[in-house]
C-alpha cells in the first residue's frame, strides 16, 4: 500500500521538486556559489549599464507618479468621492517615497482643485500616461535576462496598463491591512495585563512584515511576468528575496537619513522635494536591477551557463 502511494505521479513529482529545492538551497549556502554569484552579478551590472537604466527609471517615475496618482483618485471616486479618501491614497503613495511627501501633496491638491469630474476616456489618457514607468522596468529586467527583443507595441503597452492597474490592488491591500491594525489596536484598551505594549509591538510587527510581503510579491511578479521570455518561480525568488530586503532597509535607512544628516533646500531650494524623489526612485529602480540580474545569474549558475546567454528550455 506504501509502496503505490510512493509510485503516484503526483506524490513523485512532489518528491522530486522537494528534492530540487533541497538542492538549490543547500547548493545556495556554500560559500564558493555565493561568492561566484555575487561575483556575475556585479559584472552582469555593470556590462548592462545598471547606473544609468536606474537614472532613466527615475526619469519615468517622475513622469509617471501624478498621472498614475490622479487615475487611482478618479477610480476611487465613483466608489467614494470623498476627500478621506483622496488623502488616503495620497498617503499611501507617498508611504513608498519618503522625502517627497510635499511635492505629491502639493501637486495632485492643485490639480484636483483645477480639474472637472474625469471620465472613462480621462481614465485610460492618465493610466496611458502612468504607465511609462513601467515600461523602462520592463526594458530594465529584460536587459538582466539578456533579452534585447521587446514584445510587439501593442501588447508591450496593454501589458503596461495592465500594471498600472494593478497598483490598485497593492492600494486596496495596503489599505485593508491599515483597516485591520486600527481594529485590532482596539485590544490594547481591554482590561488586560501588558494587553498596551503587547499591541503595540505587535502592530509594529505586522505593519512591516505585511510592507515586506508586499513588496516582495511585487518583485516577484515583476521578475516572472515581465521579461519576454519565460523565466521559473525556482530560481526567481532569490531575487526577489533580496530585493525586497533591500528595499525595506533601504527605505528606512533613508528615512532616517533625511531627518538626521541632511537637508536638501540649503542646496537645491524649492526643487529639493523633486531631487529627493528622483534620489529615491533611483535607488529603488537600482535594487529592482540588482534582483532582477541576482535572479538570472543564480539560473544560470545552477543550469551551469555562461554569463550573457539567454536562457531558454
Amino acid at each position: 500500500m506504501i509502496e503505490k502511494i510512493r509510485r503516484h505521479p503526483t506524490i513523485r513529482r512532489g518528491t522530486t521538486l522537494a528534492r530540487f529545492y533541497l538542492r538549490g538551497t543547500l547548493r545556495a549556502l556554500s560559500g564558493y556559489f555565493v561568492l561566484r554569484l555575487i561575483a556575475r552579478t556585479a559584472q552582469e551590472m555593470s556590462d548592462d549599464d545598471a547606473t544609468h537604466m536606474a537614472a532613466a527609471m527615475s526619469y519615468y517615475a517622475l513622469v509617471s507618479l501624478f498621472p498614475l496618482t490622479l487615475g487611482l483618485i478618479s477610480i476611487t471616486s465613483f466608489i467614494a468621492d470623498d476627500a478621506h479618501t483622496r488623502q488616503t491614497i495620497i498617503d499611501w503613495v507617498a508611504s513608498f517615497l519618503p522625502g517627497s511627501e510635499k511635492l505629491i501633496e502639493a501637486n495632485i491638491e492643485e490639480v484636483l482643485r483645477s480639474r472637472e469630474t474625469v471620465g472613462a476616456v480621462a481614465i485610460f489618457g492618465l493610466f496611458w500616461s502612468g504607465s511609462a514607468v513601467f515600461g523602462g522596468i520592463t526594458r530594465s529586467i529584460n536587459r538582466a535576462w539578456d533579452v534585447h527583443k521587446d514584445r510587439p507595441l501593442p501588447i508591450s503597452k496593454a501589458r503596461q496598463m495592465l500594471m498600472a492597474g494593478l497598483t490598485g490592488c497593492l492600494f486596496l491591500c495596503s489599505t485593508s491591512i491599515s483597516a485591520f491594525l486600527r481594529s485590532y489596536e482596539r485590544f490594547a484598551y481591554l482590561d488586560i495585563p501588558y494587553a498596551a505594549a503587547l499591541v503595540e509591538s505587535s502592530s509594529v510587527v505586522i505593519l512591516y512584515a505585511s510592507s515586506f510581503v508586499l513588496i516582495l510579491i511585487v518583485f516577484l511578479m515583476l521578475y516572472k511576468f515581465t521579461p519576454n521570455t519565460k523565466t521559473s518561480w525556482q530560481y526567481i525568488w532569490v531575487g526577489a528575496l533580496v530585493g525586497a530586503a533591500l528595499f525595506e532597509i533601504t527605505k528606512n535607512l533613508f528615512i532616517w537619513y533625511l531627518n538626521t544628516f541632511t537637508n536638501f533646500g540649503n542646496v537645491y531650494g524649492t526643487l529639493a522635494t523633486v531631487v529627493v524623489f528622483m534620489l529615491w526612485a533611483y535607488l529603488s529602480g537600482l535594487i529592482l536591477i540588482l534582483g532582477a540580474e541576482l535572479s538570472s545569474e543564480y539560473e544560470r549558475v545552477c543550469r551551469g551557463t555562461r554569463r550573457g546567454v539567454l536562457l531558454t528550455d
